[in-house]
């Protein structure tokens, strides 16, 4: 007798259909585009905003239709995979990406080139990414690539299973990467998706006419075994949310997330500060040498516009394109200040676009290739060609040396005259609530010691500066991520006035709108605090074309040598000051140096994250109060990581539980699978088989055969009790009996009906027994007795 699923050449199999189930693989493939877009939609937080996520749609169930219905004719399902690959390229091609190649390249070069540029925003950002178009064409192309995948191995009966492999790509991406972690939502969608493409998977390799006389589609058994394993499935799901961090805090803590090759610098630099901050990494990736007495803070970006509920760089600002060496204009005044010369290496090549340079650069050496120069805020960003060819540069740039006296005393005689700046940078949040005003307010009177505002713009600012310096406030980098106001925003700086502990973001977004309150208007720099000192050295004449650099770097010149390192990432206020432009000033206790202008006042020791405790400082001022006493405070987190570190025993117990749990009903498979085997075989055997399968069968709905039933007594016995099966129990004794006394065995006739009458007898009998007797029967089969197994090895 030959197995009808098995290709082999028969008049049964010469007479099959040339139409697959085509139902069920239109719904199985419907199944699996709904597993591929929710698997999808988990990168929402990845990537910011979900306006990528409905052009989704339409092509990718498209694609999985198409395979899964071509791959149904059994005449061209050659066709399915050219057919979906087809169904992927007009999806890539008619992007809005792909409608934007202006450049004259060929579409194969175009898209390549898109994707080179979402890899370098990508790598350069850390997550929420800034949605573009190249990066929601990134994400079309993985969702096809993946729909690809899933197709192909659903194509084959011993690879069905493993489309669940390339389904999980995404979802584990977005635990890796998203500080809120995977989520719940899409992951439930995806195992529903996933599911009913299991339950369908003996329908799409079945053919009409063997399904018909093989299955009801789909029996009410399979659609209630469904409903009952996607429910504990996604309440599983629910349950585990509550301790495992995958789901609710991503697969890494905060600062030790996974980050592309490049520096970050998204479009938020200072959630991404504390990130690199937290991550403590101390692998120098910059070394430079300066002319300068004290070396220089290097700045990557400049945060404008603080009155947005998201504080990040503008990209509206006037700009100018270059190539190569460049004397570049600056909105700064020279006064007070001394030329200096820096030269700038890479030790593994430069990977950041942005370019770290000095506050009031004027003339930029060895940059090969196209860059821009934003003149505002003096910012200089990379093309990938000069990022890739530059190896090293030259900067001049002007250092401040002015003292207070000295400005004080030049806006007295009225000589002082300087650029004017916009109105935006004096704008302060909308306060709804009319709490932040108040709270600045009240901020900039304790600063100002006497009570009485100072006289000029400096002296509030060194005013507001020593304040923060003055030993009232501590550094600390995980005390707000630890108490929810890590970043920078009106919401922040609320509360970090009563916490009073945080790092360089918290430090410089408060000076910088307590500036603002002041009347100075102010705006936020971030890049690195000077380097640490190498103890190295060049010589002037080392730093290429010293006659670009004569009035800085002169014959004989020292350039002092200092290495940069994720340790020196850093943010701090930059204040307009009439007459001087803008004046970078340092409120961070603990980082950096004090400017020349606006020289720290008191020198009691500033604390470290090492040594200050991560509790509030009680402030001096009666009418407002820390949220939580020291106690509670350093005691809150040891206990919830003391706990978190128990709970993890709890989801290692349930595996081990379920894995019990799976031995019985993959035991009981197994069994059934081989006795199937010797049915269809046609073997003395066969008869044995069928007998042996009837006995557990009954025993599992809890109807087992009698010490000395013999086969007649019990189809007899089930007959009476279950009318509607007396014809599939006769059919059955028949061949039994007429095997065991006649040797009359089984042929290839008996084979179909045979097993369709004990595929009935078993729905039928499990039918009577309630939702917990199948449950029960189902993990603990009472089939697997010793004794019941002797029995069925007997005549």
């Amino acid at each position: 007798m030959t197995n009808p699923s098995e290709a082999q050449p028969s008049v049964e199999s010469s007479r099959a259909p040339a139409i697959d189930h085509l139902l069920a693989r239109g719904l199985a493939a419907l199944c699996l585009a709904l597993a591929v877009l929710a698997g999808t939609a988990s990168l929402t937080g990845v990537v910011e905003g979900t306006s990528w996520l409905p052009y989704l749609i339409f092509p990718v169930v498209v694609l999985h239709l198409v395979y899964g219905l071509i791959r149904g004719i059994r005449v061209i399902r050659w066709l399915a995979l050219p057919a979906a690959a087809l169904v992927a390229l007009a999806a890539v091609m008619g992007h809005d990406a792909m409608d934007s190649n202006t450049y004259g390249l060929s579409p194969m070069q175009w898209f390549f080139s898109s994707i080179s540029e979402a890899g370098l925003q990508l790598a350069t950002q850390v997550p929420p990414v800034a949605s573009s178009a190249y990066i929601d064409l990134s994400i079309l192309v993985l969702a096809l690539v993946v729909s690809l995948l899933t197709q192909i191995l659903a194509t084959f009966r011993r690879t069905a299973l493993l489309a669940v492999i390339p389904l999980s790509f995404a979802p584990i991406v977005a635990s890796l990467f998203k500080q809120e972690g995977a989520g719940i939502g899409f992951l439930a969608l995806l195992v529903v998706g996933v599911l009913g493409y299991v339950a369908l998977l003996p329908y799409t390799f079945t053919s009409v006419s063997q399904g018909a006389a093989q299955h009801k589609f789909p029996p009410a058994k399979t659609l209630g075994v469904f409903g009952i394993t996607a429910l504990a499935c996604i309440s599983s799901l629910f349950a585990a949310s509550l301790w495992m961090p995958g789901f609710r805090a991503g697969m890494f803590p905060e600062g030790k997330r996974p980050s592309g090759e490049l520096l970050a610098n998204n479009v938020d630099p200072l959630i991404n500060l504390g990130r690199d901050l937290r991550s403590n990494g101390k692998k120098p990736f910059l070394t430079y040498y300066t002319s300068a007495d004290q070396a220089p803070y290097l700045r990557t970006q400049v945060i404008t516009d603080l009155t947005q509920q998201r504080w990040e760089p503008s990209e509206n600002l006037f700009y100018s394109d270059y190539y190569g060496d460049t004397a570049v204009t600056s909105d700064y005044s020279s006064f007070g200040s001394s030329e200096q010369v820096l030269r700038m290496t890479w030790p593994n090549n430069n990977t950041n676009p942005l370019l770290p340079l000095p506050t009031q650069s004027y003339f930029v050496q060895g940059i090969q290739g196209d860059w821009r120069w934003t003149h505002e805020t003096s910012v200089a960003r990379l093309s990938g060609d000069a990022l890739s060819a530059t190896k090293d540069i030259s900067v001049a740039y002007e250092q401040l040396q002015f003292t207070p006296e000295l400005v004080e005393e030049l806006a007295g005689w009225g000589a002082m005259s300087g650029p004017s700046v916009s109105s935006e940078y004096s704008r302060l949040p909308t306060d709804e609530e009319n709490s932040l005003r108040p709270l600045l307010r009240e901020t900039l009177d304790e600063a100002y010691a006497d009570g009485a505002s100072p006289d000029t713009e400096l002296a509030k600012a060194a005013a507001i500066q020593d304040f923060f310096r003055s030993g009232k406030f501590a550094y600390s980098e995980r005390t707000p991520l630890r108490e929810g106001y890590d970043g920078a925003n009106a919401q922040v700086v609320e509360a970090f006035p009563d916490r009073r502990q945080g790092y360089c973001v918290h430090f410089a977004s408060a000076m910088a709108l307590m500036a603002r309150e002041a009347g100075i208007p102010s705006r936020i720099a971030v890049g690195y605090a000077p380097g640490v000192a190498t103890g190295e050295s060049i010589n002037a004449e080392e730093i290429g074309s010293p006659q670009r650099f004569e009035r800085t770097a002169k014959p004989g010149t020292k350039l002092e040598g200092y290495t940069v390192s994720g340790q020196q990432a850093h943010a701090w206020p930059e204040l307009f000051i009439t007459g001087l432009g803008w004046v970078p000033f340092e409120p961070t206790p603990g980082r950096g140096y004090t400017p020349s202008y606006a020289p720290e006042a008191t020198r009691s020791a500033a604390p470290s994250e090492s040594t200050a405790p991560e509790v509030p400082t009680t402030r001096s001022t009666p009418t407002r109060t820390p949220s939580a006493t020291p106690s509670a405070q350093a005691a809150t987190p040891q206990t919830s990581e003391q706990g978190a570190t128990n709970l993890w025993l709890l989801p290692v117990a349930l595996v081990l539980i379920g894995a019990v749990l799976c031995i019985g009903p993959w035991r009981r498979n197994r069994i059934r699978q081989e006795r199937l085997k010797q049915i269809r075989a046609g073997t003395p055997e066969a008869a044995q088989a069928l007998w042996a399968e009837l006995l557990s069968v009954g025993a599992d709905a809890k109807l087992p055969a009698g010490t000395h039933e013999s086969v007649g007594d019990y189809t007899v016995r089930l007959s009476v009790d279950y009318p509607a099966l007396a014809p599939e129990l006769q059919q059955i004794q028949q061949v039994v009996e007429q095997s065991f006394y006649a040797d009359r065995h089984p042929g290839e006739t008996d084979e179909v009906p045979v097993l369709n009458a004990l595929h009935r007898i078993q729905e039928q009998l499990r039918a009577q027994l309630s939702v917990w007797q199948r449950l029960t029967t189902f993990l603990v089969p009472p089939s697997l007795r010793s004794g019941l197994r002797d029995k069925q090895r007997s005549r």
